[in-house]
């Protein structure tokens, strides 16, 4: 009956990150036709594959969302938030760094949701550096990279819960993918609201911003 359980827990998150990913309709249509990365072998060499992608996804998203609101910031919030960032990093146990930038996103992500929302974001925008709207840029192009990503994990998860149906006993493993999945699944309703949000307010301050695709790469900058 546990197994049962756990099994129902793991296929309710998975639908509830499967319901997010049709938000995004363009980013999902582009990766409509890709290839699962599920391999017919042993599912903890998947599962430990999807965790690791994951990880990084939620690095990567919160990396972006603290940039934007840096942009924004006092030199000494900057300062505070570059500090945060360096102890993230220093974390050595995965999960725990995991969880840690999960926290990040959230928060910044609130942040910044606020900002939009309240105009402050559209009023201040155009009276930045040229430094700082390149660092926006910089960091949409990540965060819609970051979108495509997690549509493209929750189908690999959708896969791997599919995969494990076959074989109960192996259920147990897919616990990491649960855990992995609410950051990954607020990623992508985020990537299909707020993203759109901020894009038409920086192009609005005639700041460039590269289209993500499947093929992109992050751009590396520091704030």
């Amino acid at each position: 009956m546990k197994m049962i359980r756990k099994a129902i827990v793991i296929a309710a998150c998975l639908m509830a990150a499967g319901a997010a990913n049709a938000q995004l309709g363009g980013l999902g249509s582009m990766l409509a036709g890709a290839k699962s990365p599920v391999s017919g072998g042993d599912i903890g060499a998947d599962v430990g594959t999807f965790v690791a992608k994951s990880a990084a996804l939620g690095e990567l998203a919160g990396q972006s969302v603290t940039a934007i609101n840096a942009a924004f910031a006092s030199d000494q919030e900057i300062e505070g938030k570059r500090a945060k960032l360096a102890d993230i990093k220093k974390i050595t146990d995965p999960a725990e760094k995991a969880a840690k930038f999960a926290e990040l996103y959230k928060s910044e992500q609130a942040a910044a949701q606020t900002l939009l929302d309240s105009g402050e974001m559209e009023k201040r925008i155009g009276s930045l550096s040229s430094d700082k709207k390149k660092m926006i840029g910089q960091a949409l192009l990540n965060f819609g990279i970051g979108g495509l990503q997690a549509v493209d994990l929750t189908k690999t998860g959708q896969s791997l819960i599919a995969k494990a149906s076959a074989n109960p006993l192996s259920l147990p493993k897919l616990i990491p993918v649960k855990d992995s999945l609410p950051v990954l699944g607020k990623v992508v309703t985020d990537s299909g609201s707020f993203l759109i949000g901020v894009l038409k307010v920086a192009k609005g301050a005639n700041i460039a911003v590269q289209p993500a695709t499947a093929s992109s790469k992050a751009a590396d900058f520091t704030f």
